[in-house]
C-alpha cells in the first residue's frame, strides 16, 4: 500500500478545520507539520501555533509574549475559528496579558503588596488607554469571553491593586487602609462584585474601629490588627466602669479589647508556661514507660526461671 504525504497547505486547511472543531492539539500538530514542511501558508500557521499555546497555558506569561513577538510579521487581519483577529491590538492585548499575569504573582510581605498594588494601578491606566471599551479578543480566543472590556478588566485591576495596597499599610496606617479599600470597592460596585465588596466592607468596618486596651489603656485604630477581643467574665461593677469614649470592650461584654502588644505578650508567655508543662509530663511519661519496661522484663524474667 502506497504512503500518502500530504502537503504543507493541505495540513494547514485541516488544522483550520480542526480549529473549528476545537480540536486544539491535532491541528497544533498540523501547524507545526505546515511549518517545518514550508507551505505557502507557514508565517500563518506559526500563529496559529502560537495562539494555540495560548490556549493551552492561559495563565502563563511567555505563551504571550511569543504570540506578541510572531504576530509582528502578520500581513493582516485573519480568522482565527469564529474570532477575527486584528494583528496590531492583539500584540497590544497579548503584552498587557502577559504583564498583567507576572504583576499579579508578585508576592511576600508588606514591600511586595506595595509593588503590585501600584504596578496594578498603572496597569490599569494602560488598559484604559490601550484598549478602552473595545472587548478583549485574547478573552474570547483563550475563553470564549466576549464581554470582557478594556474599561472592565481596568476596573478590577484597580480594585485588586488599592486592596493590594491596603495590606501593605494596614499594619502602618490602619484608616489609610480602610481607604484604599473604599476605592477598591468603588471599582468593585461598577463591575456589580457584591462579594467582594461584601468582605472589603467588613474590613473597612475593622480597620476604622477604635478601641482602648483593658490591660494597658493604651488607645489602638484597626480591629484584628492592632487590636482584638480577647474572651473574658466581665462583672456588672467592671462593665460599668466601661463608660469611655473609647470602649475596652464590645457592648456584649463577652470579651474585653487587648493590643496586640499586650496579646502576643500574653500568648508568648502561656506558650512558655504551657511548653513548659508539656516537657515536664513528657519527662512523667518516659520515666513512666521506662519502669514499665523493667517490670515487663522482670516478669519475663521470672516467668522463665519457673518454666525451666
Amino acid at each position: 500500500m502506497a504512503l500518502i504525504f500530504k502537503s504543507g497547505d493541505e495540513l494547514f486547511d485541516q488544522g483550520i478545520d480542526l480549529v473549528k472543531r476545537k480540536e486544539y492539539a491535532k491541528a497544533r500538530s498540523n501547524f507545526r507539520k505546515t511549518v517545518e514542511k514550508g507551505g505557502k501558508e507557514k508565517a500563518l500557521a506559526e500563529m496559529y501555533v502560537a495562539i494555540l499555546d495560548v490556549i493551552a497555558s492561559p495563565k502563563v506569561p511567555e505563551p504571550y509574549d511569543h504570540l506578541a513577538d510572531v504576530l509582528r510579521s502578520a500581513q493582516g487581519p485573519f480568522e482565527f475559528g469564529l474570532t477575527e483577529v486584528d494583528p496590531a491590538k492583539a500584540i497590544v492585548e497579548s503584552r498587557l496579558v502577559a504583564e498583567r499575569i507576572r504583576t499579579l504573582a508578585i508576592g511576600g510581605g508588606t514591600d511586595a503588596d506595595n509593588i503590585r498594588g501600584e504596578r496594578l494601578l498603572a496597569l490599569a491606566q494602560k488598559y484604559q488607554v490601550q484598549i478602552g471599551n473595545n472587548p478583549l479578543k485574547i478573552y474570547e480566543i483563550t475563553s470564549g469571553d466576549t464581554s470582557t472590556t478594556g474599561l472592565k478588566e481596568a476596573l478590577l485591576l484597580q480594585a485588586i491593586g488599592y486592596e493590594a495596597l491596603s495590606a501593605s499599610v494596614v499594619f502602618s496606617d490602619p484608616k489609610k487602609a480602610a481607604e484604599y479599600l473604599q476605592n477598591a470597592c468603588n471599582c468593585r460596585k461598577q463591575l456589580g462584585d457584591s462579594n467582594g465588596n461584601d468582605q472589603n466592607m467588613k474590613l473597612i468596618s475593622s480597620y476604622s474601629k477604635s478601641a482602648k486596651c483593658w490591660i494597658c489603656g493604651r488607645p489602638s485604630t484597626g480591629e484584628g490588627i492592632h487590636f482584638l477581643a480577647m474572651s473574658s467574665d466581665i462583672t456588672p461593677f467592671m462593665r460599668a466602669t466601661n463608660d469611655d469614649l473609647l470602649k475596652s470592650a464590645p457592648d456584649s461584654f463577652q470579651s474585653i479589647y487587648v493590643c496586640r502588644p499586650c496579646y502576643t505578650a500574653i500568648s508568648r508567655k502561656s506558650d512558655e508556661i504551657a511548653k513548659g508543662y508539656h516537657n515536664i509530663a513528657i519527662a512523667e511519661m518516659r520515666a513512666m514507660e521506662a519502669r514499665l519496661q523493667a517490670e515487663i522484663a522482670s516478669v519475663r524474667s521470672m516467668t522463665a526461671m519457673m518454666r525451666r
